[in-house]
């Protein structure tokens, strides 16, 4: 997948809200003593708990308070970060009194993506897009001087203006991230756009690029990793501390990929990258290749990848169009009806690409969408 420069708009100032409430403080007026006793202890159990150290060891259900919050360990780690590392922490809802968030944080439960390539001279506007669509990924920005950079920085183009895409682009993302409830994802690399990080340096300018993009748009919700494409070699932990950094940045920050569904290094790229909790889900592409659009390779391959890194992380990725090696919307739902009986939670489907889906009258969206959100 494709393209490159800047675009407008003021910067989004980003608050990070720390809530500690009383348990007796929320009380009825009817509140029974048993119910004041039951709150009193949880308080009394949160109000204990040790202040989270980075480097020291959580067992899997240990209690941390973080910035004035209590998390729990969903799974043993050595000291990551609550608010940063979500596959291994979560909110504590007992201590908070509100209830704990879906996997993946900002992510909705059940994903229903497609991709918004800007080399469209005249693309539906945002806004106007489905609404059984609600993460949105615009695609793609590139390396400064081609693959794999030559300085780390990336640029993003805008698509064309034929029904006043372009013009209206800042206001319509966000209208779609507030009004409508979407996720807008930058999706970086594609067609061949590989990049290295060799070196902190190189890794730092890639994130001040993404953070003037972001600015530049007046805000987004995440980063797609594409750029292990053409044979690059991903630089792993370079990318997970790009990955943990754009999230401490940005509170709530999605991290994706779109791997080839059967490349052991794109498995063990992803596989390593949830583990570290610098990635919400891996959307295998399961269209443009040979066999990637049967059925019951899908169903097998998506057994793996589930196996790897849990159902929810798991996003399974469809090409709906009249070509060779891609599939036919009656070809799809069943696919997806076998994938999600075998995997309940699976994070969702995505499409490639809106344009095409739109062309076509939203067999994707109205079809595969419900399913997906049921």
């Amino acid at each position: 997948m494709l393209l490159n420069s800047t675009v407008i708009v003021p910067r989004l100032s980003l608050v990070l809200v720390a809530v500690a409430a009383s348990a007796l403080g929320c009380l009825g007026a009817g509140s029974s003593q048993d119910e004041v006793d039951v709150e009193h202890n949880e308080s009394a159990t949160c109000a204990g708990s040790p202040e989270w150290q980075e480097g020291q060891w959580y067992d899997e259900g240990a209690i941390v308070n973080y910035q004035g919050v209590a998390y729990i360990a969903e799974h043993g780690n050595p000291g990551y970060i609550p608010t940063v590392s979500t596959y291994f922490w979560e909110p504590y809802a007992e201590c908070s009194g509100d209830p704990a968030p879906d996997p993946g944080g900002a992510l909705p439960a059940k994903v229903v993506a497609g991709y918004y390539p800007n080399w469209t001279p005249s693309p539906i506007r945002i806004r106007d897009i489905n609404s059984n669509y609600n993460v949105i990924y615009l695609f793609a920005a590139t390396p400064v001087g081609g693959p794999p950079g030559t300085t780390g920085a990336v640029v993003w183009t805008p698509p064309g203006d034929g029904r006043g895409a372009a013009t209206n682009l800042n206001a319509d993302i966000q209208y779609a991230r507030t009004a409508q409830g979407r996720k807008i994802i930058l999706s970086v690399g594609g067609a061949g756009n590989g990049m290295s990080f060799p070196d902190r340096q190189k890794s730092q300018t890639f994130v001040d690029s993404v953070v003037d993009i972001y600015n530049n748009l007046g805000g987004f919700d995440g980063l797609d990793w594409n750029t292990f494409e053409a044979d690059q070699v991903p630089d792993t932990a370079e990318m997970i501390w790009i990955s943990l950094e754009l999230k401490r940045r940005f509170p709530g920050f999605i991290i994706t990929a779109p791997p080839a569904p059967w490349n052991q290094r794109d498995k063990k790229f992803c596989e390593d990258m949830v583990n570290a909790g610098a990635m919400d889900y891996a959307a295998p592409q399961y269209y443009d290749g040979p066999d990637l659009d049967q059925q019951s390779y899908i169903v097998e391959n998506v057994n793996d990848w589930v196996t790897r890194l849990g159902p929810t992380h798991v996003v399974v990725g469809f090409g709906i169009w009249d070509e060779t090696h891609y599939m036919s919307i009656d070809e799809a739902i069943p696919t997806w009806n076998e994938v999600e009986a075998n995997h309940p939670t699976l994070r969702g489907a995505f499409d490639w690409q809106i344009h095409i889906d739109e062309s076509q009258g939203w067999p994707f969206a109205d079809r595969i969408g419900p399913l997906v959100k049921e």
